[in-house]
């Protein structure tokens, strides 16, 4: 029997396959034909287009002769666009046409139905499906992992089903491997078998092994705020990558990727995620760390790493603001290049023009509006006066503001971007302090002028826990027609003063928005061994309720050594005994202080250091600080200084050493010179 359905299935894909190869055949001549016209059609333009401006009337017939082929040749790159797109599609299914099939009687009276599912779609004419999306409501159906009576939703409409055969397969272009037919995630053979594959430096999608519990957190209905809070290995990241190509397809008429903004620690971690997407058909969304962002909205100072500034500070800019009377300091001078326009008492002056207007968006957009008619009266004034005395002729009211737009069009800038507006200078009257913070500037600004991003639909922020309250009140300010959706773990924050998830929830409800939590309570990523290390660390309600599905692996090795040449020479020895395995090896250091103090000591024998802008590896050792290793998974890992110094055993040094353990999936050595952390 299992020889007979290897036979019918290894059928079908051979079918399914010469389709697509058929496919890809008809694609590649199409679009050929279409260079071969074009390129004959831009002969032609060349040949016979005629640039002739001798007059009024000429120079119109040209002009639209001109537009009548710009026409033609938006129609060949429509055309050239979709084709490349399809055929895209198609060489990616040839990579493996699908993974899924289902089997589904919708009546009792008639036959089930079958549907294969891929990573992308395909039909033969336009109507029938080879292959169906994995994100089409259909496929719910598999992904629920629920056989017999179930459901799947399609606009609103609930369509009952009788789910007959869920079936999942091996394949490698046209070959098919094995198969398996699974009802339950534990059992599932494919997940197994995905977990068991060496960890490479890019995240790989998830697509052919979604879980129950993840898939209900990628197609989860769209609420102002949902909040992820998995453990580590539950596949968070990898979650929201599946998601916003969810939201891609549902959405594909009205979003687009500029309209979703993916917040991220650092550049290391962006280049891990970067192809998944791409993986899966889709352009990357704008993805941007903090300083980042501070940089796109001209925030116009930085600082190094997070900025922990408290969100009281906020919210006494917020109070106190409309409350403030303005003086010649709260603005600058009004320039074109060294020639001042408008000097910052004038701009006073206007300001006092609207008093009944408190401090804030109002007054300043308002006062804008005045500081331009006046500028430009001003230039106007100016020119005139240097026309008279070289004797010129008088220009007309239009060609006039066109002169002035070109020639002091730094000015007018300035205004209307508000740029006479000495936000630090308010800020610091405001909290009564030499020193504001990026997030403290940036606040003031949005208060004052109303800069926001309204375009932006959905705002991602993965490790969500280490970005303060501050930060994501600023987020919200900003983005203020965005989506919100959050991933973390509480027990990942490592470092002080950042936002509690309670907080988060806070911050929803105070917006009156909803708010939903989704928990992640499974680890994909690491063997039962550290799975189980990592989780002694949780709180004693959450620890229980943490699991592996990786198959048992080898013990957590520790080691504690008394002397530095001991210490040296046995972590000298673990990064030689695990570049020997296959896969990532990452040596990890609680801070810059413990990687440099071991960079000079390993001296040459030292591997390779990951810094904030580099990339990974594609094999062997590296060593790397715990902060950029954040997100990150590796087979192998070292915690190289696994102390009391780094690892101390309060609430943080708990999460660091936590957070540390969990990078692993296969092994995992711990090391310290001298006792090893209370925390273990």
């Amino acid at each position: 029997m299992e020889k007979e359905i290897f036979d019918q299935e290894q059928n079908h894909l051979s079918k399914t396959y010469g389709k697509l190869l058929e496919m890809k055949k008809d694609l590649e001549s199409q679009i050929s034909d279409l260079d071969a016209k074009a390129l004959d059609d831009k002969n032609d333009i060349r040949d016979n287009i005629r640039f002739d401006y001798a007059d009024i009337e000429t120079t119109m017939e040209t002009l639209a002769e001109i537009e009548v082929w710009n026409r033609y040749i938006d129609t060949y790159n429509v055309e050239s666009s979709s084709l490349g797109k399809r055929l895209k599609t198609v060489n990616k299914l040839l990579e493996s046409p699908y993974f899924a099939k289902i089997s589904l009687q919708f009546d009792p009276s008639e036959e089930p139905e079958s549907y294969y599912i891929g990573r992308a779609p395909i039909s033969e004419n336009g109507y029938d499906q080879m292959v169906v999306d994995w994100r089409s409501p259909i496929a719910e159906v598999y992904y629920n992992q629920e056989s017999g009576h179930t459901s799947y939703t399609v606009e609103d409409r609930v369509i009952p089903v009788d789910l007959k055969l869920r079936r999942q397969f091996d394949i490698n272009k046209d070959k098919l491997i094995s198969y398996f037919d699974t009802q339950i995630a534990i059992e599932d053979p494919m997940l197994l078998q995905s977990l068991s594959q060496m960890r490479s430096d890019k995240m790989q999608a998830i697509t052919a092994t979604i879980q129950k519990e993840q898939n209900t957190v990628i197609r989860y209905p769209d609420v102002p705020v949902l909040l992820v809070n998995g453990i580590a290995g539950s596949g968070k990241t990898s979650v929201l990558l599946q998601r916003i190509a969810y939201l891609f397809y549902q959405k594909r008429k009205t979003l687009r990727p500029d309209q979703v903004c993916l917040m991220t620690l650092n550049p290391v971690f962006r280049d891990y995620i970067d192809n998944v997407l791409p993986d899966l058909g889709e352009t990357n969304p704008l993805t941007i760390t903090w300083n980042e962002f501070l940089d796109m909205v001209h925030v116009p100072f930085t600082e190094n790493g997070s900025d922990h500034t408290l969100s009281e500070s906020l919210l006494k800019i917020h109070e106190c603001l409309p409350t403030l009377t303005p003086e010649a300091d709260d603005f600058f001078d009004i320039r074109q290049k060294e020639t001042i326009v408008m000097n910052k008492n004038e701009v006073l002056s206007v300001v006092k023009m609207f008093k009944q207007f408190p401090m804030g968006v109002r007054l300043i957009q308002t006062v804008a509006d005045e500081l331009e008619h006046r500028a430009k009266n001003a230039l106007h004034n100016l020119d005139k006066e240097t026309e008279e005395e070289s004797e010129g002729s008088p220009k007309s009211d239009s060609a006039e503001n066109n002169r002035i737009e070109n020639d002091y069009g730094g000015a007018l800038r300035s205004i209307r971007h508000c740029g006479f507006v000495n936000v630090m200078h308010i800020a610091k009257r405001i909290l009564g302090t030499d020193h504001i913070t990026a997030a403290e500037w940036l606040y003031t600004k949005m208060e004052l002028t109303g800069l926001c991003d309204r375009n932006m639909k959905y705002m991602m922020i993965d490790e969500v826990q280490d970005y303060t309250k501050a930060q994501l009140m600023v987020f919200r300010k900003f983005f203020p027609n965005a989506k919100f959706m959050l991933l973390g773990d509480e027990n990942q924050a490592i470092r002080e003063g950042t936002i509690s998830f309670s907080e988060i929830k806070e911050l929803a409800e105070a917006d009156d928005k909803k708010f939903v939590e989704l928990p992640l309570m499974t680890s994909y990523r690491s063997s039962p061994e550290i799975t189980e290390m990592f989780a002694s660390l949780l709180p004693s309600e959450k620890k229980m309720l943490v699991s592996s599905v990786q198959r048992p692996g080898e013990k957590v090795a520790m080691f504690s050594l008394d002397s530095d040449d001991e210490y040296y020479t046995k972590l000298t020895s673990l990064i030689s005994e695990y570049s020997e395995k296959s896969g990532l090896t990452a040596v990890i250091f609680r801070n810059q202080f413990s990687l440099d103090k071991a960079i000079a000591k390993l001296g040459d024998k030292a591997p390779v250091v990951i810094e904030e802008n580099d990339s990974l590896p594609s094999s062997g050792a590296f060593l790397i600080e715990l902060s950029l290793a954040k997100g990150l998974e590796f087979d192998n890992v070292i915690i190289a200084d696994a102390d009391n110094d780094s690892y101390p055993a309060d609430e943080l040094g708990k999460h660091c050493l936590y957070t540390a353990m969990s990078r692993a999936t296969q092994h995992l050595s711990i090391l310290a010179k001298g006792k090893l952390s209370d925390c273990i």
